[in-house]
């Protein structure tokens, strides 16, 4: 009976501390990010020139801007008589900062699509100009001053999720039949760059 009574008295001690509980809901929350963040530093800028184009469209001359900042001379030229590209002044390439991704993450650049600079009021028998053999170069993070490689992405963030990196290009006389010469005038166009995972 004395082992009883204990029991009983354990039972009774243990329900007088009855356990009070409290509940709360709460929310859970990502955010999806799979587009890096692109800034525009520079434009890519041909420079100053002289031009002339082939009236048959089949020669072009040709000036390439070096994506590399310490490349000098920046511009170089090759003539295809009768198109002539002339230096006046020197060009200087494109820039832009990658940021927003993942740290160390390696990043592929795709070449732009567009390929024509037109003056302002393009005239029908006007030569214009077309870009590109594209090309690239890391300025910053890991693989900071080397070119970009496109078989084997070597575009990579730093520790801080960012990068920065320069573009270059190949400026064309017209390849098209013209009648008219190059205007005193700038020839633009618009172009889109595309860094992803």
């Amino acid at each position: 009976m004395k082992l009883s009574s204990t029991l009983l008295a354990v039972a009774v001690a243990a329900s007088s501390f009855g356990v009070y509980a409290t509940s709360e809901s709460f929310s859970a929350t990502v955010k999806v990010q799979n587009t890096v963040v692109l800034t525009k530093g520079n434009d890519l800028d041909f420079g100053i020139i002289r031009a002339v184009a082939d009236p048959a469209g089949t020669n072009q001359a040709t000036l390439v801007i070096d994506p590399d900042p310490d490349a000098s001379p920046v511009s170089s030229r090759t003539d295809n008589s009768p198109a002539i590209i002339s230096i006046i002044g020197q060009g200087s390439p494109a820039s832009f900062t990658v940021s927003d991704v993942v740290p160390n993450a390696r990043l592929t650049i795709t070449d732009p699509t567009a390929t024509v600079l037109d003056s302002d009021g393009q005239g029908l028998n006007e030569p214009n100009f077309t870009v590109g053999s594209w090309t690239y170069f890391i300025t910053s993070g890991p693989n900071a001053n080397t070119p970009y490689t496109e078989g084997n992405p070597n575009l990579t963030a730093d520790a801080d999720g960012s990068v920065e990196f320069n573009i270059g290009a190949t400026l064309s006389t017209a390849g098209i039949v013209s009648s008219e010469a190059y205007r005193d005038t700038d020839y633009t166009g618009n172009f889109q760059i595309e860094v992803a995972y």
